[in-house]
């Protein structure tokens, strides 16, 4: 008998129809993947079990008893819990309130909870202090804060959905293990995710979702990744990822293989020079060279100065240097108001629907004059049939560009929100995860948005944690450790699968 088996689901939003027919089952003691393009369906399908979203049809059992919950509280106490890709989490709570938040346990005193808020912080190997307040915490732990709450919940089945998506390799590891204990106490779990080479490594079976229906019911055993790939977008073969994002260069024009490396060529196409960048505490003294047309990657574990790096880039963070020079001109590093301070734009995916008002329309998100302005007829109509380029372009599962934005799933609003930002995008950027919860198809659009602003001459600095995504966007990508970029991997040379194999190894020696 299976733990949950769902039968006929189905779910519309307005003329919108997400899911169709779908039909499944997880066992007890069953890890089951979910996998499916941006828009297929997989979060509505995850919010419809645990409780989130009502169906329009269908029906559910859970260990042989109808269930249909009528909230995600409903659901924890018919035994479902779920950790979802958005986390929200009140930031005036400790870290002990948000663990044991639900639970018998929930509403003692601050330090009748600490010692078993530390027993499941150690059961998901997150190293915080459970008094710490949640609004403190960098959110890419929120996750891992909720999967420990998860645990703290009597759950016979877990729905993870992207939990992974912002996790370093060791964390994903972690979080791994964690499913796997789940699995050994015969619940179930339904691990839904878009990085199919380590979904693969955890999961017993696999559901993709596609038009609506479960296309494919297979156990992982028989798929590999790119055969998956090719289920997931409906394609019977996917083209062979591309070795670089930029032409190859050689002979003395090929950036340099370490960032010890100095002095260097000080071409033309130089777009931003540093020399010896220091971030007081976290940065010991990073050289960087980036040329014009090129991405860049910066990759590392939490405390190894990354972020800082990018920070300093950003003009979010003080910061010194020997030298800088962006474009042959010397400028400054620093957040005060010199006019000659560094601050390259950043783009960072975030909760808010990506930085745009998510009741505003498509068409007005995407057009670049303000809505209304006094303009000439024709000069509208241009507008808007770039709007429309671009929404087929990006493949945006929308029947109009009148949609509001924030009715899109969040991989299209992603894409759009990235388009939109890369339109005005000029000499040095900063991106932050940039194909971060999209799945394949969706990942090559992204590297086709980074071709066009390389191709005008932009240089982009990718700061990410995910291997995949650096191998597939950068032309170089460094590891960042203790401070200092401790390896340069010229991905150009190299497939996508070796170029992610070396940015594992290199990170995890780092």
């Amino acid at each position: 008998m299976a733990l949950l088996q769902v039968e006929g689901l189905r779910k519309s939003f307005g003329a919108r129809r997400v899911l169709r027919d779908v039909t499944f089952g997880v066992a007890e003691g069953e890890i089951v993947g979910l996998v499916g393009s941006n828009g297929a369906g997989k979060s509505t399908l995850g919010d419809i079990v645990a409780g989130i979203t009502p169906a329009d049809a269908g029906v559910m059992t859970l260990q042989g008893h109808p269930y249909a919950p009528l909230s995600a509280g409903d659901a924890r106490h018919l035994g479902v819990g779920v950790v979802e890709q958005l986390v929200r989490i009140d930031p005036e709570l400790t870290v002990a309130q948000a663990v044991l938040s639900g639970t018998p346990q929930a509403g003692r005193p601050q330090a009748e909870l600490r010692e078993p808020a530390q027993v499941l912080l150690a059961e998901v190997t997150l190293d915080v202090d459970p008094d710490t307040l949640v609004g403190e915490l960098p959110h890419f732990v929120y996750g891992l804060v909720e999967t420990a709450r998860v645990l703290a919940e009597d759950t016979r089945l877990v729905v993870l959905d992207e939990v992974s998506a912002a996790l370093l390799p060791v964390e994903v590891t972690r979080l791994h293990a964690v499913a796997g204990r789940l699995s050994r106490q015969g619940r179930g779990v339904l691990y839904i995710s878009h990085r199919l080479p380590e979904m693969l490594e955890l999961v017993d079976r696999v559901l993709v979702l596609r038009d609506g229906v479960i296309a494919l019911d297979s156990p992982a055993a028989a798929l590999d990744p790119v055969r998956l790939a090719a289920e997931t977008v409906g394609e019977p073969s996917l083209p062979e990822p591309r070795v670089a994002t930029a032409p190859v260069r050689s002979g003395r024009d090929a950036p340099p293989a370490r960032a010890s490396t100095w002095p260097v060529p000080a071409g033309e196409d130089v777009a931003l020079r540093v020399r010896n960048l220091r971030v007081p505490g976290r940065v010991e003294g990073v050289d960087l060279l980036l040329r014009q047309g090129e991405v860049v990657g910066l990759t590392g574990h939490r405390s190894s100065g990354v972020q800082e790096i990018a920070g300093a880039l950003t003009g979010e963070l003080p910061a010194l240097s020997d030298e800088l020079v962006l474009h042959g001109e010397p400028r400054s590093l620093g957040t005060t108001a010199d006019e000659a301070a560094l601050r390259l734009p950043a783009y960072r995916p975030d909760d808010d629907a990506y930085g745009v008002d998510p009741g505003e329309t498509i068409a007005r998100t995407l057009t670049q004059e303000p809505w209304g302005a006094l303009t000439d007829i024709r000069s509208e109509i241009a507008s808007l049939r770039g709007v429309i380029k671009t929404v087929h372009r990006l493949d945006v599962q929308t029947l109009s560009i009148r949609t509001s934005f924030g009715a899109l799933s969040g991989g299209d609003q992603h894409k759009l929100a990235l388009a939109r930002w890369m339109a005005s995008a000029e000499d040095v950027v900063v991106l932050h995860e940039p194909t971060r919860g999209l799945d394949v198809r969706a990942r090559r659009q992204v590297r086709q948005l980074l071709d066009e602003v390389t191709a005008d001459g932009t240089a982009v600095v990718v700061v990410s944690v995910d291997p995949d995504e650096l191998a597939e966007c950068c032309d170089r990508v460094g590891i960042v450790a203790g401070g200092r970029v401790a390896r340069w991997i010229d991905t150009r040379e190299l497939s996508v699968d070796a170029v992610r194999d070396r940015i594992v190894e290199a990170a995890t020696a780092a």
